[in-house]
């Protein structure tokens, strides 16, 4: 389940000093702290295919980072995102800090559950979008899909999509090709 949980926009700055109940993942969206329940079982095993999947190539190629749940991503005062995965190219290294990444990742990928499809599908990716994040990717184990966006002309293009079966593309990393049947 993901709720709200303050009234009044809130800063990052006072996010991150914010003491909170264990157990729980918050984010700050539009000023507003999101709380919600540690992923299930199935959503930790796709991130982690995901994971060593991207990290294999990205490795490989000395492409950048590759980071996973929880890393805050610092886009303004009111929005402090943390996506399930991210990538921020070799050339963009600097926006990594101890305290997070400060600005828009190269690419970000979320990953589908009943709680967060509210909010993976409209609040951040609009707001994945107005800070052009370059490629955003929606994984939805139940459905056993995956969507790839690409920023072009201020909004997100769906440049590649697959269900259950066949292969998925990315524009940020040439030459990166996944098998769906690989994540689920």
């Amino acid at each position: 389940m993901s709720k709200t949980v303050a009234e009044k926009p809130i800063r990052a700055a006072d996010f991150i000093e914010m003491e909170v109940e264990e157990g729980y993942i918050y984010e700050l969206i539009n000023g507003e702290i999101v709380k919600r329940g540690a992923p299930n079982t199935q959503h930790q095993v796709v991130s982690g295919k995901l994971y060593r999947i991207f990290s294999d190539f990205i490795e490989k190629r000395k492409l950048g980072e590759i980071l996973y749940a929880p890393v805050d991503v610092f886009f303004d005062e009111y929005n402090t995102p943390q996506p399930d995965l991210l990538f921020v190219s070799k050339k963009r290294k600097e926006i990594i800090t101890q305290e997070g990444i400060q600005g828009a990742p190269d690419l970000i990928i979320e990953i589908l559950s009943p709680s967060t499809m509210k909010h993976d599908r409209g609040d951040k990716m609009k707001l994945y979008k107005k800070y052009q994040v370059r490629e955003y990717w929606i994984v939805d184990p139940k459905n056993q899909s995956i969507e790839v966006y690409h920023h072009q002309n201020d909004d997100y293009e769906l440049t590649s999509f697959a269900v259950e079966k066949g292969e998925i593309t990315s524009s940020v990393l040439k030459g990166f090709m996944l098998e769906v049947k690989q994540v689920f």
